[in-house]
């Protein structure tokens, strides 16, 4: 198996959410020759295993589709639960009290993730676009060295809740429009002291297009902090598994 198509693996079930993979137990009394066989031969069995028995549980953890199921789940409940209560013991506004709950948070988690993975698309073409224009490092780039200084990637490092939220969103927009001022200025001041006055106008208008598009990258970035926040604070335990499948390793 290429290591192109091994991490092409990983990368893909790292997409999925909420998705439980069960790898059945293989006994093959034969032998095989080589690790690479064995390997081989072990993948195919799970394929086919997955294929067969598990397909449609896994598709519905990949991408948006979670939040989907999540809606469509919110309203089974929503007509279920009712049905349930009254035959378990004709109590049925009870049924109803508990599908309307069910369908609330349902329908409240689906739309803060399809909302949130919305904003954070833009955000990514919004980045890609400023790379594009800016004659300066891309964006990508400055956040590898923020890791380096140990902040950990924005989907391992979700805000706890709402209150949160709100915080890393008021300094994401504050630092980066203090960035955004700081680079302007110092970029003024290098070319002034090459070319002069002309070179000074030139380097700041060289710096609007990225300047035009930084406050988009902004806004998105700050919602998605808030959205964040207030998932995480109607599932708490929606942050401990981003934290487990996005963790990086600290580097010293």
């Amino acid at each position: 198996m290429e290591q192109g198509t091994f991490i092409g693996i990983l990368v893909g079930l790292a997409q999925l959410n909420c998705s439980e993979l069960t790898l059945k137990r293989i006994h093959y009394r034969h032998g095989l020759l080589g690790v690479d066989k064995l390997v081989l031969h072990m993948i195919n069995e799970w394929a086919h295993d997955i294929k067969k028995t598990q397909l449609p549980s896994i598709l519905g953890g990949v991408g948006p589709m979670h939040s989907f199921v999540q809606l469509v789940q919110g309203i089974v409940d929503l007509v279920r639960m009712p049905i349930e209560q009254y035959k378990k013991d004709g109590r049925i506004m009870r049924g109803l009290q508990r599908g309307a709950n069910s369908f609330g948070t349902s329908t409240a988690m689906a739309a803060v993730e399809l909302t949130n993975k919305c904003v954070q698309a833009l955000q990514s073409v919004a980045e890609m676009t400023y790379d594009m224009v800016s004659p300066g490092p891309s964006v990508v780039s400055h956040r590898a060295i923020t890791v380096n200084n140990g902040t950990q990637y924005r989907m391992a490092k979700q805000p706890a809740d709402l209150r949160e939220g709100v915080t890393n969103a008021m300094n994401v927009v504050r630092q980066g429009l203090e960035n955004t001022a700081s680079t302007l200025v110092q970029v003024a001041k290098e070319e002034h002291s090459h070319k002069g006055v002309s070179g000074a106008v030139g380097g700041v208008l060289r710096q609007v297009p990225p300047t035009m598009i930084k406050p988009l990258i902004l806004a998105t970035e700050a919602t998605s902090n808030v959205l964040g926040g207030m998932r995480n604070q109607m599932q708490p335990d929606a942050r401990k598994e981003d934290a487990e499948k996005w963790k990086t390793q600290a580097t010293t």
